[in-house]
């Protein structure tokens, strides 16, 4: 009973933002570890003062990304960002402290809109569980073509559009095949169905580098009641915006073979 009531604490009690915990010389090592650089496709970091939709990618076997960019120097260039996750990660105890203490938000609209509407960035992976079970070792491979809720969520606060391809980030964890109903069933639960794996087998990411290729910010002017066509305008020049992102980095990161699948 008593692990019980424990368990159940620890899953529903509130957990607060803890930033000078995130800042300390630990996750500056981890930066380290992952030898993570920044690249800005406009040659400069983004101004301040305005607020964003960071559209991070791919979400890989787990966003590590994500978790990277709200630790040490990286709030620098993420700066005020919330990520969003997926609502049952906010559930398991651990986990959500985890999360709790970078100041993740839920993926759902409502939870997302409550973060822009009180002038937070947020961080986001559109391709979600879809992408996340069909991370390959020798493609890239983004679910982006149909996902357009978070153009209108942009285009509703009047927020830019920031593109972030992560060139590692699939790969610093492989997985065990699992047959094609996995991914189905994933997304009725609301949750991924992995068998990852890292460096030396375990649970460790593998030590490769990171690289944040950041592209310019893409303008949504505000539009409270935005037509489906004024969304598809901007979401095209998001897709774009990303298949060229990654096309100049490429070569660069050492993947100038490697295809980006955009589906």
């Amino acid at each position: 009973a008593a692990v019980a009531g424990a368990v159940v604490v620890l899953a529903t009690v509130p957990v607060l933002r803890r930033p000078r915990i995130m800042q300390s010389r630990l996750w500056r090592w981890w930066l380290e570890y992952m030898s993570v650089r920044v690249a800005y496709r406009s040659g400069e970091p983004l101004p301040d003062g305005q607020q964003y939709l960071f559209l991070m990618m791919p979400h890989g076997l787990y966003p590590f990304s994500g978790a990277c960019a709200t630790i040490s120097k990286m709030v620098e260039t993420f700066f005020n960002m919330r990520i969003a996750v997926a609502p049952a990660a906010l559930r398991l105890p651990i986990i959500r402290h985890l999360m709790g203490w970078i100041g993740c938000v839920s993926a759902e609209q409502a939870s997302m809109r409550r973060a822009l509407a009180n002038g937070d960035n947020v961080g986001l992976y559109p391709g979600g569980i879809a992408e996340m079970v069909r991370t390959v070792g020798n493609v890239e491979r983004l679910v982006l073509l149909k996902r357009k809720g978070f153009v209108r969520a942009a285009l509703e606060q009047g927020i830019s559009i920031v593109p972030v391809f992560v060139f590692g980030q699939s790969v610093v964890f492989g997985q065990l095949p699992l047959p094609t109903w996995v991914e189905t069933l994933s997304r009725w639960l609301r949750a991924s169905i992995v068998l990852p794996y890292g460096r030396f087998g375990l649970l460790v990411p593998r030590r490769l580098p990171l690289l944040y290729a950041i592209g310019a910010p893409i303008a949504c002017p505000r539009t409270p009641s935005p037509t489906p066509a004024q969304v598809d305008e901007v979401h095209a020049g998001v897709v774009a915006a990303v298949q060229e992102l990654y096309d100049f980095y490429k070569g660069i990161y050492g993947w100038g073979d490697r295809p980006l699948l955009l589906e």
